[in-house]
């Protein structure tokens, strides 16, 4: 069943990417409900994931013969099959651990840019293609602009930002790999240089830096984790801790400013009433794309001061 839907759905989709120049883009998205798992292109790669659950606990390699068989249906050679386990709410332990260490990164291409991406060693891959409409968007959005991007991750956000003409941006990251990642992406696309300043810091102790010295930018992008145990001296919950978070970067922002805010929590209810913005507009069904069909993955929101 799971091998011929993501057949379906491969001879469904692949042209209209390949057009594009879209390389990673998702194939199976639960479509089957007894199937609880998703499964990703990568430029011929597929990348399955498991979501932990009782019923497969004692399955062993579960998520391996789901892609092994899918391969076979694509016509893929087994070793192009990257199987992984997706923890949502695990009642102990992390719900992300580093996988192994060995992994060999690879190119994706997407529209104009290009990213490294690594398929074994995280359970996420450096690349997040639900948002590769949001953004386009944000690069578009970008010209001229001074832009900031926090919880910047690889840098995908800053390479569409300094793609589309941004004067400066400054991309800020808790995590050393991650911005050297991010660096990595932009000299890939030829945007290295000075204008781009990667920042690995805690983005609660950066954002009081910079209002200290009033810092202020045009575009933000702030796509934050769901929960975070180390974000400055406390922890971090996206549900309770957003209306403080963007409150905090409406400050942060120009008089003619614009902040986009994005997550990926599946239960987020936004509580944006009284916070310091004229304008609050929820752009969701335009940056989720139809690969991503089943539900919406993320959520995004434009909010000017």
């Amino acid at each position: 069943m799971f091998a011929n839907r993501v057949k379906k759905n491969h001879r469904k989709l692949a042209k209209g990417f390949e057009r594009e120049g879209v390389g990673a883009f998702r194939l199976y998205d639960w479509d089957i409900p007894e199937v609880r798992a998703v499964c990703d292109w990568y430029e011929g790669h597929l990348v399955v994931a498991e979501y932990e659950r009782t019923q497969t606990e004692g399955v062993d390699d579960y998520a391996g013969d789901l892609g092994r068989a899918a391969a076979a249906a694509l016509g893929l050679p087994e070793e192009r099959v990257h199987a992984k386990q997706r923890r949502t709410r695990p009642q102990e332990g992390a719900r992300y651990q580093k996988l192994g260490d060995g992994g060999r990164l690879m190119q994706v291409r997407e529209r104009a840019l290009r990213f490294w991406v690594n398929l074994d060693d995280f359970v996420d891959t450096g690349l997040f293609p639900d948002h590769r409409d949001t953004r386009r968007r944000f690069g578009e959005m970008a010209a001229g602009k001074r832009v900031l991007n926090l919880f910047s991750y690889t840098g995908a956000f800053t390479c569409w930002a300094a793609h589309g003409g941004a004067k400066e941006t400054v991309s800020v990251d808790r995590s050393p790999r991650y911005s050297a990642w991010a660096e990595d992406n932009l000299a890939l696309n030829g945007l290295a240089g000075p204008p781009h300043a990667v920042v690995a810091a805690d983005v609660h102790d950066w954002l009081a830096g910079a209002a200290r010295t009033d810092e202020r930018f045009d575009l933000v992008l702030v796509d934050p984790p769901s929960f975070s145990t180390t974000f400055g001296a406390g922890d971090f919950e996206i549900q309770r801790d957003h209306p403080t978070l963007l409150s905090t970067l409406a400050r942060r922002l120009t008089p003619d400013g614009v902040l986009l805010f994005s997550t990926n929590h599946q239960r987020f209810e936004p509580r944006l009433e009284g916070l310091p913005f004229s304008e609050i507009e929820e752009i969701t069904a335009r940056t989720v794309p139809a690969d991503y069909r089943n539900r919406a993955v993320h959520r995004a929101f434009l909010l000017r001061p």
